[in-house]
């Protein structure tokens, strides 16, 4: 592969999937706000079945995931980018439809089993990017969705105001056709499948085979408890700030405080996934995690909005470094040709995270309050820290240097 092909399949990935991050943003952090809209729910109720929700579309991402991270290794991976885009957008826009939480429960259940747009990104741009410059590509599809999740909630918020939900969904839709659109003109892949015209293992002989490696179940736990953390609050945070804001315009301060942290999480992305490059993606890893259970514990404890906001942009400069050092490592662990296979794995840990962050998020605030969420989340992100620590110790760590640029595994 020409050594400008990398970049330019990584610009076109970056600008379809922060329009698709954009789009996700439009609506799915005002979940339970749109749930209220659908009848007369309390702030508990509306909280109990966005984590409902969200567990369904989770369980059948988790499901799926490792079926399409197969497909990708034996098919392409544009295919598989481009299916995951259309497929949230006609399911986003089915959304907009829905005039009961249960038709919402439906429609998300069936989301889950196409889409998985992030998986399929890091899985094409990492098979094409060289391994010393893994951890500033990644880093980009990181920025790409922390950009999407500052920018989108502000526009969300306001249409959501000003038009109602239902046409924040139906504009959310159209956009998410525009990325496809963006990804299918500009990202070229030249696709050779591993080992063309010789048996492959199964989905699950595949699985397994990776389950083996030392260091990806580590890498697992810790992506799982990445997005569980961050999913634990998603039921709650919205709800939380109306709750300080005295409900005034809560979908749009709410916007504010989410695209503030996006922004921050976005150049933090950009910035910190350059850096792990030199100094090694197992360095900062656990660097992230250690500030991100710092910045969460008083999140618990504020009574302003500005005050969560400042705490909430802390804790985005940790954000950006998690998910690009983790993914990284991941695809430091195969050859290129098995990365849909090893993303689509650790992608069932995601979505899986999904599923159980927003139930337990929910059941935190109803048995306890909305405050428990935050040090709940303090505490999980100690945990990870300790778990990687204890990982990176006992198991060989894949260098990232530029020197080792052709050392792939060829596992």
């Amino acid at each position: 592969m020409p050594s400008e092909s990398w970049q330019r399949n990584l610009v076109g990935i970056w600008v379809g999937q922060t329009m698709l991050m954009v789009a996700f943003s439009f609506v799915f952090p005002f979940l339970p706000l749109y749930i209220q809209s659908l009848g007369s729910y309390t702030d508990t109720e509306a909280a109990q079945w966005a984590g409902v929700i969200g567990a369904a579309s989770a369980l059948s991402m988790c499901i799926a995931q490792p079926f399409w991270g197969d497909l990708a290794d034996r098919y392409g991976r544009k295919p598989m980018v481009l299916r995951s885009m259309v497929g949230g957008a006609i399911a986003t826009f089915l959304m907009g439809l829905a005039s009961s939480p249960a038709q919402l429960l439906m429609v998300r259940l069936a989301q889950g089993l196409v889409t998985g747009t992030v998986a399929a990104s890091n899985a094409l741009v990492a098979g094409s990017t060289p391994r010393h410059r893994l951890g500033f590509a990644l880093g980009m599809l990181q920025m790409a969705q922390f950009l999407g999740s500052s920018v989108g909630p502000l526009i969300g918020g306001f249409i959501a105001d000003t038009l109602g939900f239902h046409a924040a969904f139906y504009s959310a839709a159209a956009l998410m056709l525009m990325g496809a659109l963006v990804v299918f003109l500009l990202v070229h892949e030249d696709f050779t499948p591993v080992l063309a015209g010789a048996p492959r293992p199964g989905i699950w002989a595949e699985s397994r085979s990776l389950l083996k490696i030392g260091l990806f179940p580590v890498l697992a736990v810790v992506i799982f408890m990445i997005q569980l953390g961050g999913t634990i609050v998603t039921p709650v945070l919205s709800l939380f700030i109306a709750e300080l804001n005295g409900g005034e315009n809560a979908a749009t301060a709410a916007g504010i405080v989410l695209a503030a942290t996006g922004a921050v999480s976005a150049a933090s992305a950009l910035i910190i996934g350059r850096v792990s490059d030199r100094l090694g993606h197992a360095v900062i890893l656990p660097v992230c995690l250690a500030g991100a259970a710092l910045c969460y514990f008083p999140q618990g404890l504020v009574q302003q909005v500005w005050q969560l906001l400042l705490l909430r942009m802390l804790l985005g400069v940790f954000l950006g470094g998690l998910m690009p050092s983790a993914n990284a490592l991941l695809a430091g662990l195969v050859s290129s040709q098995r990365r849909g296979a090893v993303f689509g794995l650790a992608a069932s840990a995601t979505a899986l995270a999904s599923g159980v962050g927003p139930l337990s998020g929910a059941g935190i605030a109803t048995f306890w309050d909305m405050r428990a969420v935050f040090f709940t989340t303090g505490v999980l992100f100690t945990l990870a820290y300790v778990w990687v620590t204890i990982g990176f110790r006992r198991h060989e760590v894949p260098k990232n240097k530029a020197a080792a640029g052709s050392g792939e595994a060829k596992l």
